[in-house]
């Protein structure tokens, strides 16, 4: 559903089917992707809506609005939460998505049950080639953060109103070869590269510097010392496998919280809504409910 805010157009997932009667999640989405990502995070119907997800400006189904920090990014979402007038959100984000989720939690913690920051680190450090890759070589970029941030590949094809089929007529292979999402290119792999394809099929934004926008906000992001304070019922939920999170950082942001809940996920990396969305959803779940 497509709501107009005064920081722009905004899409936002699931919208239409809002109950106020249930809970209420919203999903901020990390680097690059879009709402698509909240169709794999699926609480118990009986208490929760449909994840809503706000597409972020340039993602998805959101206009392009100039946005270029995480600031404006929270900014962005909090406009349109104060459009659909809710209250009582559990607030979670991934990876980059964790920080926009931090920003705006300090400016609408009263509305706020819980927080919970998905494989996120603070401050975040973005390495010189991912840096290059993003805003020069789209696949090559997607191929670093899968080689990192995969550890276990899906076990059975996803439907393809999410991610699309893994394999099938997206790829032919031969010689070696495959046709990805941005081109055909020659590879080591070509099964693991069928497989990863519905989730590098995420970064594929109508806006092709997007990646390097968000990575670059990324680096940039320094969160005020009195905001970090402010942040009530916050958990961190991170994957134990996973390389492009430190654990030294992960224990750093506990102690800056002050009062912050971790909470690990065995046998997936950074991505876990890809590698076993099972195992997400019984650990998001389990964080919400303390909070209801």
């Amino acid at each position: 559903m497509f709501l107009k805010t005064n920081s722009g157009t905004a899409y936002i997932h699931n919208l239409d089917s809002l109950n106020l009667e249930k809970e209420i999640v919203i999903f901020i989405p990390g680097a690059g992707m879009d709402h698509r990502v909240a169709d794999l995070i699926t609480p118990n119907p009986k208490i929760y809506n449909k994840v809503l997800s706000i597409d972020l400006p340039g993602h998805g189904g959101s206009t392009p609005t100039g946005a270029k920090s995480i600031e404006e990014y929270a900014n962005f979402i909090s406009n349109c939460i104060s459009e659909i007038d809710i209250s009582g959100i559990h607030l979670c984000g991934h990876s980059m998505g964790g920080l926009v989720a931090m920003e705006l939690a300090a400016s609408i913690s009263g509305i706020l049950k819980s927080v919970t920051l998905i494989n996120c680190q603070y401050p975040l450090f973005v390495g010189s080639a991912l840096l290059d890759g993003s805003s020069r070589n789209l696949d090559g970029a997607a191929d670093f953060l899968t080689k990192y941030g995969i550890h276990k590949l899906p076990e059975t094809e996803k439907p393809k109103k999410t991610f699309g089929a893994m394999g099938s007529s997206f790829y032919k292979k031969t010689d070696g070869k495959v046709n990805s999402p941005y081109g055909s290119k020659e590879i080591n792999d070509p099964d693991r590269e069928i497989a990863l394809f519905g989730l590098k099929k995420l970064f594929n934004q109508v806006s092709k510097d997007i990646l390097s926008v968000d990575m670059n906000a990324c680096m940039n992001y320094r969160m005020d010392d009195t905001n970090i304070k402010s942040i009530k019922n916050i958990n961190i939920l991170i994957g134990e496998m996973d390389k492009l999170v430190s654990e030294k950082k992960i224990d750093e942001m506990i102690n800056m919280f002050g009062s912050a809940h971790l909470k690990k996920m065995e046998g997936v990396a950074h991505f876990p809504f890809f590698e076993d969305p099972k195992i997400l959803n019984e650990s998001l779940e389990d964080i919400f409910n303390t909070y209801i």
